[in-house]
């Protein structure tokens, strides 16, 4: 191996790890701080925060304008054009704040919830403070500097969570929600200045924001696409069924979409710049797309069959009887759980290859499929969130076809890369779904659950051949000093 491969196998791992801490030890201390305000709070508390997420959500896609993956993927840019992109993202992200806080009334009213208006108006200030750190995460991405990222995250994590369980033994229900929203986007950004370089010092270019409008248009059009159907079932359940099935419905989403964008944001995160470089070695770049999908499929197929099957178990010891409701939306959106970080992967590698009309193409495929059937099933929460999940399996299909047709990954070999972990994942689900049935307690059952669980699933993998678990093994014990490193 030659002195740049190795230099960029280092700067890959030492990224990666770095971005795992990130995505990881994020949704770690949000996991935490969720369960412990899931049990102090009640369903219908997080019903009304559920109902703004859509509007925050368009919000911020809208004002990043697809500006950080066009820029991240540009060799030579300047900082009169780090300057105009500061400048346009604060003065929309205030346009936008000032059109929702006009509409605030509106919303509530489409709700029939009086609480959203002092509610919305206050949780929007987010939207301006995400704005903020924007440039500063661009420069810190293309220098691959995912410590930085990683304490701004992370600090963000740490301090709007302590905060918001303080509010919450005080008696701020709901309240305590939208300042962990707030500070979350506040604290990062602050933290982002801090520990970034870049400040707004040089005379703004602004012909840098139609270049970047012409690249990121298909790009931003499938992302706000995207994320309208992400977040369409929230003001469908919260008008049909109120703020409690809404509160049920936006929790179970969370907990479905926390493994699969752990996975997707640690590999997406790190992939993007590091296939980037090899763009003029076809070779090399396809023997590290495969790696990243084996990586996927071993990850996300045990953590969310496993998930399934010992879940009535997890909710009723973490979160308590009051959260049973949960369970049947936990289990039918795990289903597109196992595509969601596949989807994002691909989507990733088709933009790094040039192709943002087959991004919007194959969105719009995957939204329809989500969209058309909630006008016949709108009316059953449960046959929504099946037609959901059938959509995310359908659109993988799809994608897979669009990746062959611009690589030579072929759609056998994307089968046989992915389907193995599968097939082990599905027999460690039936064995852990097994163990509810024993007259074991529920604790004892839960650990059986979790440990067979693990230790087959890995044992498995491993007299498989996979060659993941060995390269995990074998790093492992080179760390203990057990093995001596190649």
């Amino acid at each position: 191996m030659d002195e740049s491969a190795k230099n960029l196998k280092k700067e890959t791992i030492i990224s990666l790890l770095w971005n795992a801490f990130d995505k990881v030890g994020f949704q770690i201390i949000a996991f935490v701080i969720g369960l412990v305000t899931l049990r102090l709070l009640s369903p219908r508390d997080f019903g009304l925060i559920g109902a703004l997420a859509i509007f925050t959500a368009l919000s911020n896609i809208l004002i990043e304008s697809g500006f950080t993956s066009a820029m991240v993927r540009r060799s030579d840019n300047t900082n009169q054009e780090y300057s105009a992109i500061f400048c346009f993202n604060i003065i929309i992200s205030i346009l936008f704040y000032l059109l929702l806080y006009i509409f605030a009334g509106k919303i509530a009213d489409y709700y029939q919830m009086e609480e959203l208006i002092d509610l919305s108006r206050f949780l929007f200030l987010s939207i301006v403070f995400n704005s903020i750190g924007i440039v500063q995460n661009i420069i810190l991405t293309k220098q691959l500097a995912f410590k930085k990222l990683s304490l701004s995250n992370i600090c963000g994590a740490i301090i709007s969570g302590a905060v918001t369980i303080i509010l919450i033994l005080r008696g701020y229900t709901y309240w305590a929600l939208a300042w962990q929203i707030f500070l979350q986007a506040a604290i990062k950004s602050v933290m982002l200045w801090l520990l970034s370089d870049w400040k707004p010092t040089e005379k703004p270019d602004f012909k840098i924001i139609k270049e970047l409008f012409t690249f990121s248009f298909s790009l931003i059009l499938s992302s706000i696409i995207n994320t309208f159907v992400r977040y369409i079932y929230n003001p469908i359940i919260g008008k049909y069924f109120g703020e409690e099935e809404l509160g049920y419905y936006s929790e179970a989403y969370k907990f479905y979409y926390l493994p699969s964008s752990i996975i997707a944001n640690t590999i997406c995160g790190v992939s993007y710049p590091v296939l980037s470089k090899l763009n003029d070695e076809k070779n090399r770049q396809m023997v590290y797309i495969r790696k990243m999908i084996r990586i996927i499929a071993f990850g996300i197929f045990p953590i969310m069959l496993g998930a399934m099957a010992c879940f009535d178990n997890l909710v009723t010891i973490v979160l308590t009887d009051k959260w049973k409701d949960i369970i049947p939306y936990f289990q039918i959106l795990a289903i597109a759980g196992l595509a969601v970080p596949f989807h994002a992967f691909y989507l990733g590698v088709i933009t790094l290859k040039g192709y943002p009309k087959t991004i919007l193409k194959l969105e719009m495929i995957r939204n329809a499929l989500i969209i058309l059937p909630l006008f016949f099933l709108h009316k059953n929460i449960n046959w929504m969130l099946w037609s959901f999940s059938i959509a995310n399996i359908i659109s993988l299909s799809i994608d897979m076809i669009a990746l062959k047709r611009i690589t030579s990954y072929r759609i056998i070999s994307q089968l046989k890369d992915i389907f193995p972990y599968c097939l082990i994942a599905l027999t460690m689900a039936g064995m852990v779904y097994a163990i509810n049935f024993t007259n074991l307690s529920i604790i004892t059952q839960a650990i059986l659950q979790i440990v067979i669980g693990f230790l087959f699933y890995i044992g498995t993998c491993y007299l498989s051949g996979s060659a993941i678990v060995k390269e995990m093994l074998n790093n492992l014990l080179s760390k203990v000093g057990l093995l001596r490193p190649k």
